[in-house]
């Protein structure tokens, strides 16, 4: 028995000796086995094309080898002909299969990319080398070629830093908005809209990547690779611009952001002021009480202009920018009145605005038990009526939840009252009441109601004629302003002395601005006009003297009929 175990042992010995030994003559020392290079089949010079950024790059080579049949891996390294940091190269690229082929492939984007990130400049021709290197084992071989090439121009900007919305982490930096003329032409202009913090730094990146270049001032306060980082003295929102063909930041700080307009509440006279969101994103909820034009503003002056591109349903510009690079603009338009949620955006992905209107709810206004004027919904527990609603003194009004006055009804305990002016305006409480009341004259009126508060406000306009020679001595300082008299429904009238050859305009300053518009014919005596600011005035006077001047409104005095007629 113990024979048997013996030989066993000894048998087993014997393998592991022959094994070690088949193994030991395998894994030759460093020395005893050699790795051939790999050569490089040379490629053309390249032109990357925007217009394809999936396509494909292949870099291709003929195979190293190992003296010993050991697996060999490679790489493809892209960097300048002069670079000297092997560790920093411009890109790595692994060959397919896990990096045991003989090819290697990258996108156009990539590629343009990373020459982006190493600040080479589009359009001009970039002399790099490409360099395939094999590695077996510790163990390495390459092969390298001298190529051109040009990369297209896709370059963003970036911040980051602790002043910024997202700190100090280039990886999650804020990108800025590349502008664009009216061509469609990319500038070397950038823009962001965002939140700074007093007295901390920041730094304008190329990528988010911690390759990216940054970029700082100078002595004369120019941006300049690797300067001294930018700061702000006063905590803010600020709209930053970048000239990186001047290489300049300038900032406008936005100490508010509102809407303004003949839409809205208060007209052109006060700004309803919107909330920041967060990476140039505002939003208010806002009452629209009339259909019309508004724009945006910042500061409550007329220098941080906001405007509608032309032709586009919802995307904007500022009006500085828009006149300066011939972008056609034009005030905002709502169609109809209501409470709505409006989203303002400016950051790199969107210049627009959202305007969602809150569900439907209705007041009804009704005039003798007989017409009802539908008030449409602008604000929490605020509706307004939706046109101008021509009344009589004679006339019995009341308001109810229902179109057909069956909920619950609002009145108010005395007369909607007269007054001088352009815009007349008052409030009467307003309550829960199954009694009438009544207006005060015959006029065309708006209203808005106001459930929460108790309120029922109206308002009327008185128009007047505006006389006036531009040639003479003080031209429209000098202009006579002729008051109209109303006439029920929505008439205007009055009999006056008129010049040759002076221009005529009808407003109830400034809300109501009646002239020709583009298809009217500003010389005729009769026809139609619009109200809008940049309606031409009237010279449609060819002989002086006295005539009886007649208009009829529309219920939104949006458009307008007139007469001149001489006496």
């Amino acid at each position: 028995m113990k024979k048997k175990n013996i030989s066993w042992i000894l048998s087993v010995v014997l393998m592991i000796t022959v094994w070690g030994c088949a193994e030991e003559s395998n894994l030759q020392p460093e020395g005893k086995w050699e790795l051939s290079s790999p050569s490089l089949i040379q490629m053309n010079n390249v032109v990357l094309d925007e217009s394809t950024p999936n396509e494909q790059i292949t870099f291709q080579w003929e195979a190293a080898s190992s003296t010993a049949k050991y697996g060999v891996y490679y790489t493809v390294v892209v960097d300048s002909i002069d670079a000297t940091d092997e560790s920093n190269s411009i890109l790595e690229v692994k060959a397919q299969d896990s990096g045991k082929s003989t090819n290697a492939t990258l996108s156009v984007v990539d590629l343009n990319e990373a020459l982006y990130l190493a600040g080479f400049k589009p359009g001009v021709e970039i002399p790099v080398k490409y360099t395939v290197v094999a590695k077996c084992l510790s163990k390495t071989s390459t092969d390298e070629q001298d190529i051109t090439i040009v990369r297209y121009d896709d370059d963003n900007l970036y911040v980051s830093g602790d002043a910024t919305e997202v700190g100090d982490n280039v990886s999650g930096a804020i990108k800025m908005k590349r502008l664009y003329n009216g061509s469609n032409e990319k500038l070397n202009q950038y823009e962001i809209h965002t939140a700074l913090t007093a007295n901390e730094s920041f730094m304008i990146y190329n990528g988010r990547s911690t390759k990216a270049i940054s970029y700082g001032l100078s002595e004369d306060g120019l941006l300049i690779k690797d300067g001294t980082p930018l700061s702000v003295d006063e905590e803010g929102i600020y709209r930053i611009n970048i000239d990186f063909d001047a290489m300049t930041v300038s900032y406008f700080k936005i100490e508010q952001l509102g809407i303004i307009g003949d839409a809205l509440t208060n007209g052109w006279n006060t700004d309803e002021i919107l909330s920041y969101q967060g990476l140039g994103v505002w939003q208010s909820d806002i009452s629209f009480v009339s259909a019309g034009g508004y724009i945006f503003r910042a500061n409550g002056t007329w220098e941080g202009i906001i405007k509608s591109v032309s032709g586009t349903e919802n995307t904007i510009a500022l009006e500085s920018f828009a006149n300066d690079n011939s972008i056609s603009i034009e005030n905002f338009q709502i169609e109809e009145a209501g409470y709505y949620s409006v989203t303002l955006t400016l950051n790199a992905d969107s210049y627009s605005i959202n305007l969602e209107k809150a569900p439907d709810q209705r007041m009804y206004l009704m005039v003798n038990n007989t017409d009802t004027y539908e008030l449409s919904m602008v604000g929490d527990g605020q509706f307004a009526s939706t046109t101008y609603i021509a009344l009589q003194t004679t006339d019995d009004l009341i308001v109810n939840t229902e179109e057909d006055g069956s909920g619950t009804s609002y009145s108010i305990s005395e007369l909607i009252g007269e007054g001088s002016g352009d815009k007349v305006s008052g409030s009467a409480g307003l309550m829960q009441s199954s009694s009438t009341f009544s207006v005060s004259l015959d006029q065309a009126y708006g209203f808005i109601i106001d459930i929460n508060a108790g309120s029922l406000d109206w308002h009327y306009y008185n128009l007047k004629l505006f006389h006036w020679d531009n040639d003479a001595d003080g031209g429209w300082d000098a202009k006579e302003e002729i008051e109209m008299t109303y006439s029920h429904p929505c008439t205007y009238s009055v009999t006056a002395d008129l010049t040759t050859d002076f221009e005529t305009k009808f407003f109830s300053p400034w809300d109501i601005q009646y002239g020709a518009g583009s298809s009217d014919d500003a010389a005729a005596l009769s026809g139609t006009m619009i109200n809008d600011s940049g309606a031409l005035n009237f010279s449609n006077i060819s002989s002086s003297g006295t005539y009886t001047v007649t208009i009829v409104v529309d219920e939104d005095f949006a458009t307008a009929t007139y007469n001149f007629e001489i006496q």
